[in-house]
């Protein structure tokens, strides 16, 4: 006996299944908009950021881009985790309600090296790793530019007068040694001469006493 209606439930079962799933894909979307701004107004004192660096410079560019001392960027990955997971979202919120204070403790490190603190922040990556960065300069280039210009000049400057002085004392010593060979090979030629001088035959005739002949002596 045949069962009928079998076909039509299941179609129909078929096409509610998928318009469950697409509006459950379209509330998870959503979800995870709502949950960031949610989070921001959580948040309002950290600069919050969805990013993902793919590389060394999109990550400096977004610090360069920053200022204050408060400023989170969160992989979009963690962002959807936190949507989703309560327990991810309080580990991670954590992090981002400690931002404002880590950014003035950090700040406070650097005035006491003589550091001004532009800007500082934290980066959450797509692994759930959690860094922190800043951007600093030097107080006194910063607040007297032009001493430290003119100390910066005279550095310089002294440090071209004494290469200076180290190559004319080497040029010198290069001459003494030049000379000192100069004199050596003179000496050398001298001796030599006089050697030669010294070993030359000394050609002289003798007339015996007896008046035979002649007899040649080279006396060495």
């Amino acid at each position: 006996m045949a069962v009928t209606g079998v076909n039509d439930y299941a179609d129909a079962y078929a096409a509610s299944t998928n318009a469950a799933s697409a509006k459950g894909s379209s509330e998870a979307n959503r979800t995870t908009q709502e949950y960031l701004t949610e989070l921001k107004q959580k948040y309002p004192d950290v600069n919050i950021t969805v990013a993902d660096f793919s590389n060394i410079e999109q990550r400096k560019s977004y610090m360069f881009s920053c200022s204050g001392y408060s400023n989170v960027a969160i992989s979009s990955k963690i962002i959807e985790k936190m949507a989703s997971d309560p327990a991810v979202a309080a580990k991670y919120e954590k992090v981002i309600a400690d931002a404002p204070k880590q950014g003035e403790d950090f700040k406070k490190r650097c005035e006491a090296n003589n550091t001004i603190l532009y800007a500082c922040g934290t980066v959450i990556d797509k692994d759930g790793k959690v860094t922190y960065w800043g951007i600093g300069g030097d107080k006194e280039a910063r607040e007297n530019p032009g001493t430290v210009y003119k100390e910066k000049v005279q550095k310089q400057l002294a440090e071209k007068r004494e290469k200076k002085k180290k190559e004319e004392k080497l040029k010198e010593k290069r001459l003494e040694q030049a000379e000192t060979a100069e004199q050596l090979l003179e000496k050398m030629k001298a001796a030599s001469k006089a050697d030669a001088l010294e070993n030359t035959p000394d050609s002289t005739e003798k007339i015996p006493e007896n008046g035979k002949g002649t007899q040649v002596d080279f006396t060495i």
